[in-house]
């Protein structure tokens, strides 16, 4: 236990400066969430931003699906010390290296300790080589889905305007702040007709936030149902490149921008690495590192 603790020290005792992590999650599924981590992280390379887009919604994998890749390794690759998480990179349409997802992270809490070493380790290289380490998430509660959430400097959640998505997202907000007081969620309300129907998703998200949970919810931006997204989609394109005058690659550029200018204050002393070894259960050995 005490070498296990000594090099998590290692991995986590210098991160300052690193890429800001941000963890792109949703209450439910079918509400545009991955899209929504692909064409951002598109959107943030395109502002001059070096991207790194890491696919965690286990067992899915579609970051790859819509981008149209077909990659030999994944992250199962790292965890068996095959390749490393750099060796694995894939470079995407729009200058994003993308890191492609597996089942195999499907319960972090169980990976053995060589596999657990890998992983952070790999997540160490993403953020020091990216400004922005953009992670898409699986949707829902479950510890699988929020492991990557609680560790993020920030999270963004998707919500879609119909009542059981924002349902569902209060549900994942509510779970964030029980977890974790100091978390930054910032709401982009997605599939909207309009900005009136953006403003209601965040006026009831917000409202809720602040009555029972004694939070504030910041509002990231909003992307407008659009036509041209689900041409994309059966594509395997990005709407953002394949349809740059869209009214939705607008708004996601327009996110960006809030993104990469409203910076968040900062988190707490921990660092991302650091929450993410508490995540794996191994809280109490890097308390003092």
């Amino acid at each position: 236990m005490a070498e296990q603790a000594q090099n998590l020290r290692e991995f986590v005792r210098k991160n300052q400066g690193l890429a800001r992590v941000i963890a792109v999650t949703s209450g439910k599924g079918g509400v545009g969430k991955t899209n929504t981590s692909v064409n951002l992280s598109i959107a943030l390379a395109q502002k001059g931003q070096k991207v790194v887009l890491l696919d965690a919604d286990l067992g899915l994998a579609n970051v790859e699906v819509l981008l149209g890749l077909n990659s030999l390794y994944n992250l199962q690759h790292v965890i068996t010390g095959e390749r490393t998480m750099a060796q694995i990179l894939v470079e995407g349409p729009g200058g994003v290296a993308v890191v492609p997802g597996t089942s195999g992270l499907a319960r972090l809490a169980d990976l053995s300790e060589t596999g657990r070493q890998n992983v952070m380790a790999g997540l160490k290289q993403m953020q020091e080589r990216a400004d922005f380490v953009v992670i898409d998430t699986m949707a829902g509660i479950g510890k699988s889905a929020t492991s990557f959430v609680l560790a993020a400097d920030e999270v963004l959640l998707v919500c879609a305007p119909e009542p059981s998505s924002i349902v569902d997202a209060y549900a994942m907000m509510k779970t964030i702040y029980q977890k974790r007081d100091d978390a930054i969620v910032r709401l982009i309300a997605n599939m909207v007709m309009n900005k009136n129907q953006a403003s209601l998703v965040y006026s009831k998200l917000s409202g809720a936030a602040q009555q029972y949970l004694g939070r504030k919810l910041s509002y990231l931006g909003m992307i407008p149902r659009d036509p041209h997204v689900s041409q994309a989609v059966m594509q395997s394109h990005p709407f953002v490149l394949r349809y740059p005058a869209s009214p939705a690659a607008k708004s996601i550029l327009d996110i960006a921008d809030r993104l990469i200018t409203q910076r968040a204050a900062s988190p707490g002393t921990e660092s991302f690495l650091r929450r993410f070894a508490q995540t794996l259960g191994l809280g109490g050995s890097v308390q003092s590192a």
